[in-house]
């Protein structure tokens, strides 16, 4: 194929949204390709910076600008397709003021499997949850379409797969709730 060609294939699919690929959705894209062949053209455009190897089957189109600003973020729903993925943990308590560790790791729950992957963007790290995940209630869909945990379900999450509770600030973790359900209470009226 004309480098041409897929230079117009990849800026079609980032006009419809689409910056990262499986392999299939790749094939799919090219006009369907053998799996060898299709191995083989990931492994030489990866190499040749025209995608970006994000994780084991993954691939990403670096100048697509539909690509969100957190790329992490948006690699969820590829890592874990099937499953509800959400953020949580350390990565949201950090990030509402409860604990001043600044997370090097964006930390997610997940139905699926638990599992870490080391992207160029920074390390995703999946932990396992048997629970029922209520949408709206325990955690909430950002503008992106991404989920997101309350900070009461961060903590609960951190409680119960038994991560360290040292680093929270009880006096902030109180605001953040008590924000969050006067937030809660302002978008449920009328």
């Amino acid at each position: 194929m004309k480098r041409s060609d897929l230079n117009r294939k990849l800026f079609e699919a980032d006009a419809s949204g689409v910056w990262a690929f499986t392999p299939s959705s790749f094939s799919a894209l090219m006009g369907g390709i053998e799996p060898a062949y299709l191995k083989l053209m990931t492994k030489r455009l990866s190499d040749q910076s025209v995608l970006i190897r994000a994780a084991r089957g993954i691939y990403v189109n670096p100048h697509a600008r539909s690509k969100p600003a957190d790329a992490r973020r948006g690699l969820l729903r590829f890592l874990r397709p099937r499953q509800i993925n959400y953020v949580s943990l350390e990565t949201k308590l950090s990030e509402a003021g409860v604990i001043s560790q600044i997370t090097t790791a964006l930390t997610c729950m997940t139905t699926g499997s638990p599992g870490r992957f080391a992207t160029p963007w920074g390390v995703i790290e999946f932990t396992h949850t048997d629970r029922t995940i209520e949408i709206g209630t325990d955690v909430v869909v950002q503008a992106d379409g991404m989920l997101e945990a309350t900070v009461r379900t961060a903590v609960r999450d951190l409680r119960r797969v038994g991560r360290n509770l040292d680093l929270i600030d009880h006096g902030i973790l109180a605001e953040a709730i008590t924000e969050e359900c006067h937030h809660e209470q302002q978008s449920h009226r009328p």
